[in-house]
């Protein structure tokens, strides 16, 4: 080949590879950074207990899922758009029916835990899932439960990055959802929607889930930190500190009194 075409080819690819690497996911699951990150939380190659590849670790009570209108097509991301299929048309349960997007909570099987998912409980609890592919182990039956929370749909508001590499901004918006849990000593966190595209001259919808354009799951693992459960306060710590700001106004109190005599 003739070593002058040679180099643009080689450019060319090289651009091609680095925007499917850096391709802004449909629906994606992250966190808050932590120290030494950006903006997002990374995602680890590699996590145990659940054994996991591709997700993002928090400790924390806030997560982020962004979704992303890919095209002018997209008339809709999240449920059924107007009279269009809803989620039974694709094999979900009746449940699913008339909810938005939705954010599926894997947690450990058999454990007994609570969790909301910005105040509101999980509309459908399941033992078996079948609704999300099982090529990741959190989200395989004989390891955990699931719960599901609607979530609503993607507004085209605003602009969502790639999380991973925190470049490029789309068209569609990030949703902060925060968490209230206990007794869970992890929680996998993916996410599934409803697209509905314009094609051929009429709304067509599909079902859509974090998998899509990504090299593999990008996903959030909640562990458990260890310290008190978010959303559940700590009797003793309120104590403490009640007793503590008893105890300056009682000082500042004194020493007032103090002072007034000796004046």
């Amino acid at each position: 080949m003739n070593p002058i075409l040679l180099k643009p080819l080689i450019f060319f690819a090289a651009l091609g590879f680095a925007g499917s690497t850096f391709a802004i996911p449909t629906l994606q699951v992250g966190a808050p950074g932590g120290i030494g990150e950006g903006t997002y939380a990374n995602y680890q190659s590699s996590l145990t207990n659940p054994i996991e590849t591709d997700t993002a670790i928090t400790f924390g009570n806030k997560i982020y899922v962004g979704g992303i209108y890919q095209s002018t097509d997209v008339l809709n991301l999240g449920g059924q758009y107007s009279t269009g299929d809803d989620w039974s048309d694709f094999g979900m349960p009746a449940a699913f029916d008339t909810h938005g997007a939705i954010l599926i909570a894997s947690v450990p099987n058999g454990a007994v835990g609570t969790l909301t998912i910005n105040g509101q409980s999980p509309f459908h609890t399941s033992a078996t899932n079948s609704y999300f592919p099982n090529n990741h182990d959190p989200v395989k039956s004989a390891v955990s439960d699931f719960l599901f929370f609607d979530i609503g749909t993607f507004a085209k508001s605003g602009t969502v990055p790639n999380f991973d590499s925190e470049t490029g901004s789309d068209p569609g918006q990030i949703k902060t959802l925060m968490i209230a849990t206990s007794g869970f000593q992890w929680i996998h966190f993916d996410v599934m929607a409803l697209e509905t595209k314009m094609k051929n001259g009429k709304p067509t919808t599909g079902l859509i889930t974090g998998l899509e354009n990504n090299p593999g799951s990008k996903d959030v693992t909640w562990k458990d930190s260890g310290g008190p459960p978010f959303g559940i306060p700590e009797p003793s710590s309120h104590l403490l500190v009640g007793l503590g700001l008893l105890g300056l106004a009682f000082a500042r109190r004194t020493t007032i009194k103090k002072g007034s005599k000796q004046s």
